[in-house]
């Protein structure tokens, strides 16, 4: 993984933690943790594993 991807990576999350908090001082907890739930979901789906097509051309 070059160096710049990995930094940007680390940059995200923390931005990420950095929102989220924000957003849970500002709009309090149970209105933050149903978003927090669907982006994890959202995430999970996302990141699901895809099966491979072994078939020929």
């Amino acid at each position: 993984m070059p160096v710049t991807t990995f930094v940007s990576m680390i940059l995200a999350v923390i931005a990420a933690s950095g929102l989220t908090v924000w957003a849970m001082a500002q709009f309090g907890l149970l209105k933050v943790l149903p978003a927090l739930i669907a982006l994890g979901l959202l995430a999970r789906w996302g990141l699901s594993h895809v099966p491979g097509d072994d078939e020929p051309a």
